[in-house]
């Protein structure tokens, strides 16, 4: 039994000492100060930039119509490049060579009786004079010569439309350009509103795109856009110039159009059609807060970040989180004045400190 007294109580020594020298091979650690990096709040405008999809037009794209009804005696192929004031199609004229003869023999016929009517007034108000004719007969031989005068402006209206018609019979290429559909044959006979040809100006290009309306405050007119298209390994980037800003929303895209036009010579690098990426600069005027992204901290209850007091302690700070533009984001205080231009954010290292825990910001690191 003394024997037994003497190991327990080696025993307990030896366990007391164990502790001991555990407490204090521990207390160290529990009580460090947490390494943080930091940064200083900032204030400036946002710019971001929202990168959208659009389609590339030429500006004065149009389907051509035959203009006068007949028949088709040529008709440019799809693929041709024209030239502004080139023939892109032909309607046969003769009938409307017939017609026009037709016309001008009516206008010779109105012309004639118009001299006889002169000749017959101009005897007969020379015999009233005399009272050897009827002032009512008079009368009749003026209406008759204003009826011949009637006749002949009429016939000249009617010849200048046929004009017009065998003009327009041979139609012209408005602006220069690539053939891209051809609707209707030589051969075929068309009314004057059937189109014929798709006429693309690969001169003038434009990019349409349609951005959300949320952000129609952004975009003005003059402004520069970037576009590109093409695989990494080959790029093609330029620089367009809005023309056209139109507020007007799609109900269900909630979104608006914008038109901007490329640069003249860089359009032998682009084809009407062609699908673009297009980069929209969202500048903002009005200063916000800003921190590096990396300073958010997420939670099932919401974003707070952790500032550092002058007394190198930790507060947790919530936030709501707004726009981005690389490694920073702007944020703003859910406690309006809880947080000003010049604090100390921890950015790395804040995941697990807690309000009032001491920090130690590690050397190197920038904190102005």
């Amino acid at each position: 039994m003394l024997l037994l007294n003497k190991f327990f109580s080696s025993y307990s020594q030896n366990i007391g000492a164990l502790l001991i020298a555990s407490s204090v091979a521990l207390s160290p650690i529990a009580y460090a100060k947490a390494p943080v990096t930091v940064e200083k709040l900032t204030n400036a405008p946002l710019n971001s930039e929202l990168a959208v999809h659009g389609t590339l037009y030429g500006k004065q794209d149009v389907k051509l119509t035959a203009g006068v009804g007949g028949l088709l005696t040529y008709v440019a192929e799809p693929g041709k490049e024209v030239e502004k004031g080139e023939v892109l199609a032909r309607i046969d004229t003769l009938p409307l060579e017939l017609e026009q003869a037709r016309q001008q023999e009516m206008l010779n016929r109105a012309k004639i009786n118009l001299q006889f009517q002169k000749q017959e007034l101009k005897r007969l108000k020379q015999l009233a004079k005399s009272s050897s004719t009827a002032a009512s007969q008079v009368d009749k031989v003026q209406q008759q010569h204003d009826l011949a005068q009637s006749d002949i402006a009429l016939a000249e209206i009617e010849l200048k439309v046929i004009a017009d018609k065998l003009n327009r019979s041979t139609l012209k290429a408005p602006f220069s350009g690539v053939i891209s559909e051809r609707y209707s044959r030589s051969g075929k006979d068309v009314n004057r509103a059937d189109e014929l040809l798709s006429l693309i100006d690969i001169n003038n290009l434009e990019a349409r795109l349609y951005v959300p309306v949320k952000y129609l405050k952004y975009i003005k007119k003059s402004m520069v856009l970037p576009i590109s298209s093409g695989s990494l390994g080959s790029l093609d980037k330029t620089d367009t110039t809005v023309t056209a800003v139109i507020p007007t929303t799609d109900p269900r895209s909630q979104s608006f159009e914008v038109r901007a036009t490329l640069p003249k010579p860089s359009n032998q690098n682009w084809a009407a059609g062609q699908l673009v990426d297009v980069i929209v600069p969202l500048n903002s005027n009005q200063a916000e807060l800003l921190v590096n992204r990396d300073a958010l901290i997420l939670r099932k209850q919401g974003v707070h970040i952790v500032r550092i007091n002058k007394d190198s302690k930790a507060e947790q700070i919530p936030v709501t989180v707004g726009k981005g533009q690389g490694k920073l984001v702007a944020i703003k205080p859910i406690n309006e004045g809880s947080l000003s231009i010049g604090d100390t954010i921890a950015v790395r290292g804040a995941e697990r400190l807690s309000t009032g825990q001491e920090v130690e910001i590690q050397k190197g690191v920038n904190a102005s």
